[in-house]
């Protein structure tokens, strides 16, 4: 029985299914009538051949529902990715909600692909060097230890190939984290936990964490923020972005300068279709966090693209950071400002060849707790 039942085309199964459940309720009218008026009567009057004929037409019209149900589903299927426009021409108003659906599982699964792409090939591209860099300082430290197996390499030369080739799988591990960190921020699955934070005391915790950096290069850090001031966001989020931008302020700021921060209250953002009407509550405002250096600066042209993943101004800024720092792996400006609008913030820049750079992080005093979805 059910292999036969496996056999029918989905159309019959159909077809039947719709019959049988017709078959069942004449059925139960049957026998209605039939303690009514009695079998005998039941069966020598014209209702029996009346009821066959009904079953026949519930049957036939099983048949044509069925199929006019899978050339829907069909044409659905079609044009599940095609333009809300272009649907709505082709597709009853009842299966609109449906196309609707099946486009943004569709686009959210292209999503999670391109992602993945983009992932992997990140990766394979930035960490092309540093693979390089080890297996060159081996084969050479191969070589100048000799083929004897009782040749003594040079101290000195085996000392300075650990070296590279430790700084290389330092390397490679902080742009691997820093690559996963960037793909977390801009997962669909992203979750904040905001909490209330004294801002003060929590920029002093950050500031101290980089202090030994600009210590080495005999720099001051300056922090201006009132002591009442109090931000709900997202620790984690918050940290990541302010750590970059301070981080790259040390770097690339010269030997006893002063790396200035501070901390305002300041209006709502302005309505713009862009902007989610819930990301700044009535009377919250916004606080905006300008970290300013005196470094270079940065040209005009390279405004917007510096935020852009692994954009460089130019190589030579890439090789000042070591790996121990974690820096020149062309990631941190993406993760800042990727963490800056996930608390449905901005992130701008104002700078000009020689004049240094002031990087302002502005964001809404109390954020929903669901981040805006990337596009």
């Amino acid at each position: 029985m059910r292999a036969w039942w496996g056999s029918l085309s989905l159309r019959a199964r159909l077809a039947f299914a719709f019959g049988a459940m017709a078959a069942g309720a004449l059925l139960f009218l049957l026998a209605i009538v039939a303690r009514t008026i009695g079998t005998e009567n039941l069966v020598q009057g014209k209702i029996l051949p009346a009821t066959l004929f009904v079953l026949g037409v519930f049957f036939s019209g099983g048949w044509f529902v069925a199929g006019w149900c899978l050339r829907e589903i069909g044409r659905l299927g079609a044009r599940a990715s095609s333009s809300p426009a272009d649907t709505g021409k082709t597709l009853p108003a009842e299966l609109e909600g449906l196309a609707a659906l099946l486009r943004r599982e569709t686009a959210r699964h292209d999503r999670v692909l391109a992602e993945l792409k983009r992932f992997t090939a990140d990766a394979a591209h930035e960490l092309r060097t540093p693979l390089t860099a080890l297996r060159t300082t081996g084969e050479v430290a191969l070589r100048a230890a000799g083929d004897s197996p009782d040749a003594v390499a040079n101290p000195v030369q085996l000392r300075a190939a650990l070296e590279i080739m430790l700084e290389a799988s330092l390397r490679m591990n902080s742009l691997l984290e820093r690559l996963l960190r960037l793909a977390r921020l801009e997962s669909d699955t992203l979750v904040l936990h905001p909490r209330s934070l004294p801002l003060a005391d929590h920029l002093a915790t950050l500031c101290d964490n980089l202090r030994i950096l600009a210590e080495e290069k005999a720099q001051h850090m300056e922090l201006d923020c009132p002591s009442d001031l109090t931000l709900v966001t997202d620790p984690a989020l918050l940290d990541h972005a302010f750590t970059n931008i301070l981080h790259n302020a040390i770097c690339h700021s010269p030997p006893r300068s002063v790396v200035h921060i501070a901390v305002r209250r300041g209006p709502p953002f302005a309505a713009s279709p862009s902007r989610s009407t819930t990301a700044s509550p009535a009377g919250a405002g916004t606080i905006s966090i300008a970290i300013t250096d005196q470094g270079p600066g940065i040209a005009p042209e390279h405004h917007l693209r510096i935020f852009e993943r692994f954009y460089r101004i130019d190589a030579s800024r890439a090789r000042d950071h070591t790996a121990l720092s974690g820096g020149g792996s062309g990631l941190g400006l993406c993760i800042a400002r990727t963490a800056i609008e996930r608390l449905y913030g901005t992130i701008e820049l104002a700078s000009s060849p020689g004049q240094g750079a002031c990087f302002t992080l502005r964001l809404p005093a109390s954020p929903p707790a669901t981040p805006p979805a990337q596009t």
